[in-house]
């Protein structure tokens, strides 16, 4: 998935040349720790709260500004900014279009995204199945999901403990954990887990 779709356009921005003070403003009407400065439009660096706290208020906010050495582009994916995420003690990146900011994005945004596409809160069952790291393997399990008329509603593999297996987290539409225990006893796929999950 890219930035884009989860970027906010939204956010707490100064120009470089405003004072301590306004960042203060800005940052209590948008209820963020961290303050985007740019000079039009041009991204500067950020002001987190914390390293103003205290501060007089009639302060040049240049004194404050942090560089930061990673941006992303609208077209990247959730996954680079998580990365960077990783590598950085930042709470939020700057998204960067034809030189000019055009949104943020934060670790809550990337978790919110990968909370919603692993599925979680949707309700139904959680399938925990583990795979031989071979071609096939996956579709075996879905195939009988299909034959059986169970919709899926997310997938999410991990490499398993042993080399060579993968663990498949698949969720599924119903509401019978023991009926969907049966299917896979009978055709012969074993499993770690069956839950029954309620809709967030």
């Amino acid at each position: 998935m890219l930035i884009e779709e989860w970027m906010k356009k939204d956010f707490a921005m100064v120009d470089k040349n405003a004072t301590v003070g306004d960042v203060k403003q800005i940052l209590r009407k948008h209820g963020s720790n961290c303050c985007i400065v740019a000079t039009q439009k041009r991204f500067e660096g950020i002001v987190r709260s914390e390293e103003i706290l205290g501060m007089n208020d009639s302060l040049p906010v240049s004194n404050y500004i942090r560089k930061i050495p990673y941006t992303l582009s609208p077209q990247d994916t959730l996954d680079e900014a998580a990365v960077f995420f990783l590598e950085s003690d930042l709470e939020l990146l700057p998204v960067i279009s034809e030189e000019e900011i055009v949104g943020v994005i934060s670790i809550f945004d990337i978790l919110d995204a990968f909370t919603q596409m692993a599925g979680f809160g949707e309700g139904g069952i959680r399938l925990e199945v583990e795979l031989k790291d071979t071609p096939g393997s996956l579709k075996h399990v879905l195939d009988v999901l299909y034959l059986h008329s169970m919709n899926v509603l997310s997938v999410l593999i991990y490499p398993g403990k042993n080399i060579g297996e993968r663990v498949a987290i698949i969720r599924v539409e119903g509401k019978n954990a023991k009926e969907l225990s049966k299917i896979l006893d009978v055709n012969e796929i074993t499993y770690n887990s069956i839950l029954k999950e309620e809709k967030i």
